[in-house]
């Protein structure tokens, strides 16, 4: 009985020895369990406060060196992910012991996408930095800080590592200096493209590359620019905040200055473009390049906010999926806007009208300015601008007066009503005969005859039609003709009615009658017509003109 008793207690004593050491193994062989760990401990036992630097050297178990080389390693990785604004996030950092990489299907963890070289693996069911890693550390270092700087600053004297409002005073003379040196560059690297390339373009027989180069010049000097900033920034050696707002900054703005150098080669291209169109169809060049010019200025635009978003860590193709949710919405607000869209895309294929052209739109009258994707500009007589939407040249009868043929010209001449039947007869033929010589008139189809008889002048119709390019060149036959009419009525002896009121008076006296007008034989009136008619002496269908000391006097413009 006792014997059986003792066997009991040795057993329960020995039990509860192995459970309470169980915990203790466990806790003292495993310190970097999953990926967070490991990263907590190499990163929280560098910060000011609580360091130890021994258990942050703990993740590089894999480096073939000595605990002090172990510990400048994990030192100098610190100093990189600092230097270039790369803050760690723990909680996106998978905390799984067994974690596996969705895309390498391998259990290893990138720490940063822009430091895809260092990772952690899985080690000996530990989490360790990768030999990988150990082996790219001091190439990182290198690329990261320069060792002329670095040697500067550790011959520095110690009133000049004190610090000033959060910052060291040789980081402030650093700041000066290498904002100084970077417009410095700058500026050297803009005197070479005026001076030596720009001196190669003006040797070329081409004008493009001068425009390539013009185009380019401001953008790609802002690039350089930012670019010695964006590769030199890290020897300042801020803290990691300033460096991530540094380097999101700098990377931003050198997205910018590409955004700005595709703009303004877009804007190149389509001014060649311009220059080849012209050759074939000069109305192509007014109506095609502006559409193809806004196109590309959108394309440009758009993909440079996208590609800024990505690169600030905002996953583009999930925002884009997402408006799925509100596309609803988007497409109702948005409805207008692609109905003016393409309305657009069918003025551009039916080509109803063209830039220039005199078109009628409703109550719209006027000369088409430009055609955009939402709208087309129309300059009125007025001379004012009025913005149609393109959904409604689209879906509405457009009159364009700028296609014509002919332009039908209607007028009427009232003579006197004791105007002879054959000076009337005269005139009439002489009007004739100015159409005929004028080339500017259709000449298979025109009427011109005595219309009516009024109650005060005898009205002459006058039907014909100007084949002429524009409304500049309808006015100004319009004047030559009227001008060859005036001469054409004094020539023959007829005049206009104009509005007056006449008083008869009866004399008796024969010397207080009215003095008799000569009149004009059949044959000089036949002869005066001729005058006016096609190669005619008197004739002068380009339009009466004046001169002074043998120069034509004219003050209008040369169209």
């Amino acid at each position: 009985m006792l014997f059986r008793l003792s066997t009991y207690f040795v057993s329960i004593v020995s039990l509860v020895l192995l459970l309470s050491a169980h915990p203790i193994q466990a806790q003292s062989t495993n310190k970097l369990p999953n990926p967070r760990k490991a990263v907590h401990t190499f990163s929280y036992w560098q910060q000011k406060g609580h360091q130890d630097f021994e258990k942050a050297a703990l993740p590089m178990k894999l480096a073939n060196k000595t605990l002090a080389g172990r510990i400048e390693l994990s030192k100098n990785l610190m100093r990189i992910l600092d230097a270039h604004g790369l803050i760690i996030d723990y909680s996106i950092i998978p905390d799984a012991p067994d974690y596996v990489d969705s895309l390498s299907e391998m259990s290893h963890y990138v720490l940063f996408n822009k430091l895809p070289d260092v990772f952690l693996v899985r080690k000996d069911n530990e989490w360790v930095f990768s030999e990988t890693t150990i082996e790219q550390i001091p190439i990182l270092y290198n690329a990261t800080f320069s060792s002329f700087i670095e040697s500067i600053i550790d011959r520095l004297p110690q009133w000049a590592k004190q610090k000033w409002l959060g910052i060291a005073l040789w980081q402030h003379i650093a700041v000066f200096s290498w904002i100084l040196i970077g417009l410095l560059l700058r500026k050297v690297f803009e005197f070479i493209l005026n001076n030596f390339i720009r001196r190669f373009t003006k040797r070329t027989k081409f004008k493009w590359d001068e425009d390539l180069l013009d185009g380019v010049e401001k953008p790609i000097g802002f690039i350089f620019l930012i670019g010695f900033y964006f590769s030199s920034y890290t020897n300042l050696q801020f803290s990691v905040t300033t460096n991530h707002i540094l380097s999101t900054v700098l990377e931003v703005t050198v997205s910018i200055g590409f955004v700005w150098l595709f703009y303004n080669l877009s804007e190149v291209f389509t001014k060649y473009l311009s220059k080849v169109t012209s050759k074939t169809d000069p109305s192509l060049d007014d109506q095609l390049i502006p559409l193809i010019r806004k196109t590309l200025r959108f394309f440009v635009i758009f993909m440079g906010v996208v590609v800024i978003m990505q690169n600030n860590g905002y996953n583009v193709a999930s925002l884009i999926a997402g408006l799925g949710i509100g596309g609803l919405a988007v497409a109702l607000a948005a409805r207008e806007t692609l109905a003016n869209f393409f309305g657009s895309v069918t003025i551009f294929l039916d080509k109803p009208f063209k830039v220039g052209d005199w078109i009628k739109v409703g109550d719209v009258e006027g000369t088409v300015v430009e055609v955009g994707f939402r709208s087309t500009r129309i300059r009125t007589f007025y001379t004012s601008l009025i913005t149609v939407p393109n959904s409604k040249l689209a879906d509405t009868e457009i009159d364009n007066l700028g296609l014509r043929e002919y332009r039908r010209f209607i007028t009427h001449f009232e003579l006197k009503l004791n105007t002879p039947p054959e000076k009337l007869v005269a005139f009439v033929e002489g009007v004739k005969g100015i159409i005929k010589s004028n080339k500017h008139f259709r000449q298979d189809y025109y009427e011109i005859h005595l219309n009516e008889i009024g109650q005060h002048s005898l009205r002459i119709l006058v039907y014909a039609f100007f084949k002429v390019p524009d409304y500049t060149a309808e006015l100004t036959q319009r004047h030559n003709f009227l001008i060859e009419v005036l001469r054409l009525a004094k020539a023959v002896g007829v005049e206009f009615t104009y509005p007056t009121q006449t008083l008869h008076l009866v004399s008796s006296n024969k010397d207080e009658t009215e003095t008799e007008v000569k009149e004009l034989t059949e044959e000089e009136l036949v002869a005066r017509i001729f005058d006016f008619g096609p190669g005619g002496k008197e004739g002068k269908p380009d339009g009466f003109k004046i001169y002074k000391d043998g120069k034509e006097v004219n003050f209008g413009s040369d169209s």
